[in-house]
């Protein structure tokens, strides 16, 4: 009997420690073993006023996919999917709170796929996700925030492909008029981000909303040219 108790207790506590770790520990661990890489000061760069070494630190995030109605295939409102939404909103918001900005990035580049079924959404729908999306990720309108510039690549989640765009070209205005322009460059320092939508490049010429045509690259100092795929 004394066995019985002794083991039900140490399931007890097992269970225990493993919802406390997986609820807050887990959240404080890249705290303890993460760093950004340290390099030199440099006489060139030294006028940037976040860094006393002259550097700026870009914190990337992949594929956050807000859930919605088209995720589980679960119908609309549901108290299922309701739920679904309300932890994977919850998980992702502590996880970018904890374990993020604690670092304080200077900028944070989103590599696309913001949302999950982004061009199969009403735009009440796709509204409702992009306040979502804003909750999550502890911004304002327009991408605009107190802690770090944003810049934002779409994926075919967002927008979709050619096939689709070419009979739904509301879906592009519609990601352009929040997110901004989806072929673009931006410059940190002396590093120049060029940013394609590599998923409607790759398809066939769209007469409204055609790619932007990518040349002279070799002329650019140094390049990072992100695709979006998603």
């Amino acid at each position: 009997m004394k066995s019985l108790s002794r083991l039900t207790i140490f399931l007890c506590c097992a269970w225990a420690g493993s919802l406390l770790y997986g609820e807050m520990v887990a959240y404080w661990v890249p705290l303890w073993t993460c760093s950004w890489p340290h390099q030199r000061s440099s006489s060139s760069i030294s006028d940037n006023k976040t860094n006393p070494d002259g550097r700026v630190n870009i914190a990337v995030l992949a594929d956050p996919q807000v859930m919605d109605r088209t995720s589980l295939r679960l119908a609309p409102k549901s108290l299922a999917l309701e739920a679904a939404q309300f932890y994977t909103d919850l998980y992702m918001r502590r996880s970018f709170l904890s374990s993020v900005l604690p670092f304080k990035p200077d900028r944070i580049l989103f590599l696309g796929d913001q949302f999950d079924g982004g061009p199969f959404l009403s735009d009440q729908e796709w509204q409702e996700s992009l306040i979502r999306f804003r909750h999550i990720f502890y911004q304002r309108k327009q991408g605009r925030n107190s802690y770090a510039r944003a810049y934002y690549l779409s994926g075919n989640h967002d927008i979709g492909y050619p096939a689709f765009l070419t009979h739904h070209p509301e879906v592009i205005s519609r990601f352009e008029k929040e997110f901004g322009k989806r072929n673009y460059v931006f410059t940190v320092e002396k590093v120049d981000f060029i940013v394609i939508d590599a998923q409607t490049l790759d398809g066939a010429r769209l007469k409204v909303h055609g790619s932007i045509q990518v040349h002279n690259l070799v002329e650019l100092p140094v390049t990072v040219i992100v695709r979006g795929v998603g």
